[in-house]
């Protein structure tokens, strides 16, 4: 059975700065982004979109 591991990542909007150069960087490490969600918002709007990513764990060889 595949199992995975899971990662969020919280980015400060509007510009979400660097988001896609650090999701680049961890697809460069087999992390997939799977969903992104606003997570905190307050009376001036949306502050918070959190990603929500996971990758394999490869499996051990059996002896």
């Amino acid at each position: 059975m595949t199992k995975f591991e899971y990662k969020t990542l919280d980015f400060p909007t509007p510009a979400c700065t660097g988001m896609e150069l650090q999701l680049n960087k961890l697809g460069k490490e087999g992390w997939e982004l799977v969903s992104v969600c606003p997570t905190n918002t307050s009376e001036y709007g949306l502050a918070v979109v959190t990603a929500f990513l996971k990758r394999e764990i490869p499996e051990k060889p059996k002896k």
